[in-house]
This record gives structure tokens, sequence and C-alpha cells, in this order.
């Protein structure tokens, strides 16, 4: 008899528990809000920076590895809001479509500069592409393509912050997916006093470099871009 109701009692009380667990959890679920991205980032290769009607240099394939992307605060220099860390790599579709890079979300808010770097990966920095190294050293950016017919390969392996001012501040709002747009323009990189670079001869790399770095003629730009047309809002 004892025996029986020990186990009696031990099926209440293992009741009692399911019955409070399974009540605590329903109204943890029912509490729980799900937040969504209000911030995207896109980006595109212009069509002005798409070949050249004589055809001296034409680009294939563009590559860039960049980290710490950054929204700044408007009016307040000290505070930024990270979009994406890295290091990742940036393929650039020279066919003027848009494509997409990633979303998240950030807080409400006015900003008015785009930041990231143009990072040349350490040592102890794992690769996400086997391309950014090789016996010579890492890279930051490498191209492909013809230079008066001829197959080339760029590396570069200058590190450079870029800071791109939007022309029109931004407004973030957190139940609204806001897109921002970085057009890239690579074929600029390869020009100098109005003349191509060829990219083959080493004595045009620091030339070729600082225009990377320097971002000569605005050859990266940001804007709002909604619709994701490649054109300001």
């Amino acid at each position: 008899m004892t025996k029986f109701k020990l186990t009696r009692g031990f099926l209440v009380m293992a009741l009692t528990a399911v019955l409070f667990t399974t009540g605590y959890y329903g109204c943890d679920d029912s509490s729980v809000t799900t937040e969504t991205d209000n911030v995207s980032l896109s980006i595109t290769s212009s069509k002005d920076s798409i070949g050249d009607s004589q055809g001296i240099l034409i680009l294939d394939t563009v590559k860039i590895l960049i980290k710490d992307i950054k929204l700044d605060v408007a009016s307040n220099i000290q505070d930024s809001t990270n979009f994406k860390t890295g290091p990742f790599v940036l393929f650039l579709n020279l066919t003027s479509e848009v494509n997409n890079i990633g979303s998240a979300i950030i807080p409400e808010g006015t900003y008015d500069k785009l930041k990231f770097e143009i990072h040349k990966l350490n040592d102890n920095e794992p690769l996400p592409d086997p391309e950014f190294a090789d016996a010579n050293g890492r890279y930051s950016v490498i191209v492909k393509g013809r230079y008066l017919g001829q197959y080339f390969v760029y590396k570069s392996s200058k590190s450079a912050h870029q800071k791109l001012n939007f022309q029109f501040s931004i407004s973030v709002l957190s139940k609204t997916l806001s897109n921002i747009t970085l057009v890239a323009k690579p074929y600029i990189w390869f020009i100098k006093n109005g003349a191509y670079l060829d990219p083959r001869d080493p004595s045009n790399s620091n030339d070729i470099d600082n225009n990377i770095k320097d971002n000569i003629k605005n050859n990266l730009k940001a804007f709002r871009d909604n619709d994701k047309n490649g054109l300001p809002d």
C-alpha cells in the first residue's frame, strides 16, 4: 500500500512539473517578437566603367577583399554602426546589374557616410579565397582581363580605408527596409592623365594602387537606392 502511495505521489509531482513547464514556455513564446533587417547593401559596376570604344582594356573579373563595413551617424563623427565585419570577398558584376551584398538590423537614425576597409589579409587570418595569397604574399584586390588583347592578372597588396559621403543623408527606420547601393568603376583604376596604365608593367603598380587607395575621381560612391536600379533615389 505504501509503495502504491509513493508511486501515485511521484506521478502527481511529475505531471505538475510537465504542466508548469509547458505553461512557462507557452507564455515565453507568446512574448517573442521577431526583428527584421532594416538596411541592405547592394553593389553595381556602372555602365560608364564597362569597356572602351577601342577595346584597349577589357576587365573580366574584379574581386575586392573588404572588412568592417560601417554607417556613420549624421552630425556625430564619433558614432558609427557596424553593418558587416568580414573580411569577405566582394565580387564586382561588370554587367551593370545590382547585386545584394547583405542586410542587417541597425539602430534607427540618420546616416551620412559609408565606411569600409579594402583589406590585405594578415598572415594569421584565414583565406576566404585562395587567390588572395601566393608565394609572393597576400593581396587586397585581384583584377583579371585583357590589355591590348593580352591576358593579365593584376594583384594589389595595399590596404585602404574608404569613407564615402552620401549626397543626401539616409534615414533608417526600424520597420522599413532601406537599401544603399555601392557603385564601383574599376576601369578608372587603370587610367592616369587620360591614358591607360598597362597593368602588366610593374612600374605602373604604384599609380594603379594609389588610384584604388585614394578613390580617384570617385570610382567608389554610395547612395540610397530603395528600388535597386543602380541610380540615386
